[in-house]
């Protein structure tokens, strides 16, 4: 019912480069301006136009200023006594006439001296290839997102070069095309052919030539992205999915289990229409990232025409996950208003309260219409009192809204009051139609917008190795297994640790932190940053690691069941098995502590991010 992502916006051309060419020929006018002015007034002083015939002489010696005449240089015709004039004239003039020279020569050889510039001159730059949505919107969003640097895009038409874009046409082998676009001084390269094998195989040329650079590749389903993390993959090769993107986005931003408590409910249960990839997506993220330590098991009811073979396919993908979450696939369209999934969501709904819901359909379905139709349904059948999100890739003509929860409540006098003021000061209400997913949230949501790219998960990595091999040394005064530089790991323990890092928050409110306060204090709060809730991870109070060690084992479970691991009677990668997937009581000593690490990597990782201290990894 959804394909992650539908239209692409064109990029426009213009903005600050096209003010630099006026500002040039203004340049030109005024100094050319007033080099003839003075000229005139040099001349008028050496000879009076009393006659038609001297007025005469004296315009054609003024205008001989703009052609760098010799008569400004015999001194014999102009005079010492005038050199203050004339001085400056002849540098004005020369000035103008180079100026102007110069804007004729580039106006004739016309875009390529342009762009040979460009590429000759651009450094630590970002490449763009391919014609794929992700590849256009990049490189469309790229000023919008980046205040520094430029980008060079290789797509299959040229088109001008604004600002600090320029885009090529692709001609030759790959190799000459990268050479062709500097990608040897390019800090980040971005790949999107439109289609994932292309776009693979694309991405994993780069990386050979181009060791040194991040190179990302749009893969459009989010299942198959994490499939990618199986393989061995070079130290800066990383797959990402808008569906992804936007899903952290929106679920980081909007935390389910903030909305649940502010609409009384203790259990967080969501509610996706759509289960194309964005829906899919939804469904990660909210594993991912939401897990709590209060309340049931977390809840989703999905609502797709499909719902049946959707279950199915949903089981033989995760049989063991499908056992850890209360999932439900229930089979319908809201738009056909049919009574049986309205009942069967009204079931659910009195388990525990929809506290989000969020539309996922693709374009061609009208997510818009279907958003404000369930909106009516849910108001007229009283089945849910959370906001409904939209996925919009250009927003839908909706306004944002701040982090949080904003006004939403459980108190129906309050209703009313709270919705006046969510709607005066963009922040969430009850019931809501808010969008998600446009491209530069959904590029935060997928860590593009770090200073280095994973930069924070390579720094959860190598904290708690850091830790485990200290403690592991204090207390058997050896080490089992040594801590592997980033670099050598394989995608699938990356990806661990970044959805690890996207827990943090997570942890954050579970201690006992206000993160509503801090998600409410920015318009906008990037998915890399982390709340100042150090003094709440209190590692010296025993009762409040065992829980929080409770809480990370089951969270840790649920990654690895998501990524297709099971119990096993033996730990084995190959198999993707592991002896561990047991109740948190059930562990060994040694695992326990595990666990009780992350507590300390989480509270340094809140200590780096939230101290504002520069922070660089080597390779």
């Amino acid at each position: 019912m959804a394909n992650g992502y539908t239209e692409v916006r064109g990029r426009p051309v213009g903005g600050r480069g096209q003010w630099f060419i006026w500002l040039v020929w203004l340049f030109a006018l005024g100094t050319g301006g007033a080099a003839l002015g003075l000229a005139w007034m040099g001349w008028a002083a050496v000879e009076a136009p009393a006659t038609l015939e001297i007025f005469g002489e004296n315009l054609i010696r003024t205008l001989k200023v703009l052609l760098l005449s010799d008569i400004y240089y015999d001194e014999d015709l102009i005079g010492k006594a005038n050199d203050h004039l004339f001085a400056p004239a002849r540098a004005l003039g020369i000035v103008a006439s180079l100026t102007v020279g110069g804007r004729l020569i580039v106006l004739a050889l016309g875009s390529r001296l342009f762009g040979f510039l460009f590429r000759r001159f651009s450094g630590k730059h970002h490449l763009v290839i391919g014609d794929g949505p992700a590849a256009n919107e990049y490189a469309a969003v790229h000023n919008q997102m980046f205040a520094r640097g430029g980008a060079i895009h290789l797509a299959p038409a040229r088109q001008p070069i604004s600002d600090r874009l320029a885009t090529f046409e692709r001609r030759g082998p790959l190799k000459a095309q990268l050479r062709f676009a500097a990608a040897k001084r390019a800090v980040r390269i971005v790949i999107d052919e439109g289609d994932d094998a292309d776009t693979w195989q694309t991405a994993q040329e780069a990386a050979r030539l181009y060791p040194k650079a991040e190179v990302l590749a749009h893969i459009t389903d989010p299942w198959i992205r994490d499939q990618l993390s199986h393989e061995r993959l070079g130290a800066k090769l990383v797959p990402f999915s808008y569906a992804g993107g936007a899903a952290r986005q929106v679920l980081l931003a909007h935390p389910p289990y903030l909305l649940a408590k502010a609409l009384g409910e203790k259990r967080q249960h969501i509610l996706i229409v759509g289960f194309g990839q964005v829906g899919q997506a939804v469904l990660r993220e909210f594993i991912v990232t939401c897990l709590i330590s209060t309340g049931d098991k977390l809840m989703i009811t999905v609502v797709d025409p499909r719902g049946e073979a959707l279950k199915q396919d949903f089981e033989i993908r995760h049989p063991e996950l499908a056992k850890q979450i209360d999932l439900r696939f229930v089979q319908g369209n809201f738009r056909e208003n049919a009574q049986q999934p309205i009942d069967q969501i009204r079931q659910r709904a009195g388990v525990a309260c929809i506290c989000a819901a969020y539309v996922a359909i693709d374009q061609e379905f009208r997510p818009l219409d279907m958003a404000l139709a369930l909106r009516t349904i849910a108001q007229r059948e009283k089945l849910f009192q959370g906001p409904i999100f939209i996925c919009a890739q250009h927003g839908a003509g909706l306004a944002p809204v701040r982090p949080g929860s904003g006004n939403l409540t459980n108190d129906p006098a309050l209703l009313e009051e709270r919705y006046k003021q969510a709607m005066a000061g963009g922040v969430l209400c009850n019931l809501r139609v808010v969008p998600f997913g446009a491209w530069p949230a959904a590029f935060d949501g997928a860590g593009m917008l770090e200073p280095v790219f994973d930069e924070q998960a390579r720094a959860y990595h190598e904290e708690y190795e850091r830790l485990r091999i200290e403690q592991e040394r204090a207390t058997t005064n050896a080490i089992k297994d040594h801590a592997k530089p980033w670099r050598e790991l394989t995608d699938s323990l990356r990806l661990s640790n970044r959805r690890a890092a996207a827990h943090i928050r997570a942890k954050a409110f579970d201690a006992g932190f206000d993160l509503d306060g801090w998600l409410g204090e920015r318009k906008y709060r990037e998915t890399h940053e982390l709340p100042a809730a150090m003094d709440k991870m209190r590692d010296n109070d025993p009762v409040f690691v065992l829980g929080m060690a409770r809480l990370e084992h089951t969270r840790w479970m649920l990654d690895r069941y998501l990524d297709g691991w099971s119990q096993g009677e033996e730990k084995s990668d190959f198999r993707r098995t592991r002896t561990s997937f047991v109740p948190f009581e059930s562990l060994d000593q040694q695992e326990k502590e595990k666990d009780t690490i992350v507590i300390k990597t989480t509270r340094k990782l809140m200590e780096q991010w939230s101290s504002g201290k520069k922070r660089k990894f080597k390779d």
